[in-house]
């Protein structure tokens, strides 16, 4: 058989960077049941402007695959291509397997859906055949026993691949109310052996993706065994290898200096700590199983070792509210920088705790799907819900006073609107202490052309190079700025 892998792609901060890793570990399983794959993995490798809508169902009908397989969160699902692209394949007879965190979420709905074939919930490493020979529609697969290598090698535009995705071990023991990573990667933390077989998979990547200059470690809870994730330093560190290394996030209470020295010298620049609310309520709401003062000591140890923090915070949790908000704003605010702060307004996960605690209260209706957030150039978000204690409106609000008061710079990219609202809303105030103190120019002159290079078109270009030359007799910012339309996407 040909199979055809479809990630559809969503706008965040990865786009035309990191590629999905589950579609390219089934594709493993796929080439070792002796059938072709290609990956179109559109997060990745986004196709060029104005071709978005119209590339897959174009390259379905080039390939003629026997089976297409989507990996898709609920923002994808909801897509108008996403819909056209089902339409096309069950007018053409071609099979669809559906998986990702919409299947895990919404299988029940889906499975009454006659254009998916199958809905895969669970690890798919070396379960093609499993799968193929299923006559369940709705297949759960649980945990896999093996770890496959991920094929990156079969995705389309492979080569230029520059960040390069590792699970050095999967699940998290802890099962807070908001979190969705236990239901789709399970609650038994899993540690891969780090033998051979672990250490070729990252020999592989200078012959097989020459472009690479980076290493992810996705782990939902990478110090769950603390030693296990030294080791893995150690060695990586002791082996030479030219990548540096980024974490995806860690707990505090699963550090110490010891960890933080090994990450400092694997290259690790920033350091993502779940911290969600600093509200004691809603946080105890939570059920994290550690404390904010564990959180507090842990942040001030990531920076006392040359590394910045990365706070992240969300905004609407169960319990929440605009004084839970302020509090958690003033806790932020007592850390020097650097540091980074990013604020989410929550997006309830159907199945966890956290969900039905909105449709318990009748805030959401079950089966509720989350709009689309994450759009940077579109900030603030637009709140999402409303509920009795924070309305969509204020938890709008609630994020762009947040952002402004922790010095963001990326609100340049959304300066109109941002205007607009601090005018109408009465934040002129802290909008002229945001433009006098954020630094603005260094995101401008860094940030900004990495994000188009990757493929995000994220400003016009005659509003940035309006923005540029506010800021050209900066001392601080160089003479040799940047030029927006100098560089192709």
């Amino acid at each position: 058989m040909k199979v055809l892998l479809w990630k559809p792609g969503v706008y965040d901060s990865t786009r035309g960077e990191l590629p999905t890793i589950g579609l390219a570990i089934l594709a493993t399983s796929i080439i070792n049941s002796g059938h072709d794959v290609i990956i179109a993995d559109h997060h990745f490798s986004p196709p060029p402007a104005g071709q978005e809508e119209t590339a897959f169902i174009e390259l379905m009908e080039r390939e003629k695959p026997d089976l297409i397989g989507i990996s898709a969160v609920s923002h994808e699902w909801r897509m108008e291509r996403v819909q056209k692209a089902l339409d096309a394949a069950h007018q053409s007879g071609i099979p669809v397997w559906v998986g990702g965190p919409h299947a895990v979420a919404f299988w029940d709905i889906m499975e009454k859906d006659e254009r998916v074939s199958k809905v895969v919930i669970g690890e798919a490493d070396g379960r093609f055949e499993q799968i193929l020979q299923s006559d369940e529609k709705v297949i759960r697969l649980g945990r896999s026993e093996v770890f496959n290598e991920p094929s990156f090698s079969h995705m389309i535009d492979g080569e230029n691949l520059i960040t390069y995705p590792l699970f050095v071990s999967r699940g998290c023991h802890y099962n807070c109310t908001f979190c969705a990573a236990t239901k789709v990667f399970g609650s038994r933390w899993r540690g891969r052996a780090l033998e051979d077989a672990f250490w070729g998979e990252l020999d592989q990547i200078a012959v097989n993706h020459p472009k690479c200059n980076l290493i992810a470690i996705i782990d939902d809870a990478f110090t769950q065994d603390l030693e296990h994730a030294k080791n893995f330093l150690k060695e990586y560190l002791r082996r030479g290898y030219p990548y540096k290394v980024s974490v995806f996030n860690v707990r505090a209470d699963y550090i110490d200096d010891e960890f933080l020295s090994l990450l400092k010298q694997t290259g690790v620049e920033t350091l993502a700590v779940g911290i969600e609310t600093a509200d004691p309520e809603v946080f105890r709401m939570l059920r994290k199983g550690e404390k904010l003062e564990t959180i507090e000591k842990a942040i001030r140890m990531i920076q006392k070792v040359g590394i910045t923090p990365w706070m992240n915070m969300v905004i609407g949790l169960p319990g929440d509210n605009p004084e839970a908000h302020q509090r958690s704003i003033e806790w932020v605010l007592q850390f020097d920088q650097p540091r980074i702060v990013q604020w989410l307004i929550f997006t309830p996960f159907r199945g966890t705790p956290a969900y039905e605690y909105f449709v318990d209260k009748g805030e959401i209706e079950d089966g509720y799907i989350p709009e689309f957030q994450g759009r940077y150039e579109m900030l603030p978000d637009d709140g999402m819900f409303d509920s009795k204690d924070f309305s969509r409106q204020a938890k709008s609000l609630a994020q762009l006073e947040a952002y402004l008061r922790c010095y963001t710079p990326i609100l340049i990219l959304s300066d109109k609107k941002v205007r607009k609202l601090c005018k109408e809303h009465g934040m002129w105030d802290l909008y002229e202490k945001w433009r006098a103190n954020a630094p603005i120019a260094n995101f401008l002159e860094n940030t900004v052309p990495q994000k188009i290079k990757k493929g995000q078109e994220i400003m016009a270009p005659e509003d940035y190079n309006s923005i540029l030359s506010e800021f050209k007799n900066d001392k601080e910012f160089p003479t040799d700025a940047f030029v927006y339309k100098s560089v192709a996407p």
